[in-house]
């Protein structure tokens, strides 16, 4: 199952792709940048610079600042990795910042598309990686 990500709100295309690889399908996520996160955009880069500062270099917990290491980290939290089927399921999801080449002609799905009825407050994981690159 290939998901595009443009629009889509982060935690729903997780828990949708975190199912699909439980249930035993692959799951590739394409044009991750372009992944919203919706909300006060202030608030969450401070909530993702908090997670960073988090632990010690040597023990962790080490939280990502890249886009495909950000939603990954995501899908990770909702898949009970330490067991055998968990492992396998995280194992079996793709993440592409843009849109390869294999998957140009394939159908892409577009699920959990933010709002654009109204003006709503967020910020794309792109914009989010280059921020928290930045704050190092």
């Amino acid at each position: 199952m290939i998901f595009n990500g443009k629009d889509s709100v982060l935690g729903r295309l997780a828990t949708y792709a975190a199912k699909a690889a439980l249930e035993g399908e692959d799951v590739v996520i394409v044009n991750a940048d372009g992944i919203v996160i919706v909300g006060d955009k202030n608030a969450i880069v401070h909530k993702y610079s908090e997670l960073r500062r988090i632990g010690t270099m040597s023990k962790g917990p080490f939280f990502p600042r890249t886009v495909t290491g950000i939603i990954k980290r995501t899908i990770r939290g909702m898949v009970r990795r330490k067991r055998a089927h968990g492992m396998d399921a995280f194992r079996r999801i793709r993440v592409y910042e843009g849109l390869p080449e294999e998957y140009k002609n394939r159908e892409l799905v577009d699920i959990a598309k933010v709002r654009t009825d109204r003006p709503v407050h967020k910020i794309t994981v792109g914009e989010l990686a280059n921020v928290l690159k930045q704050r190092i």
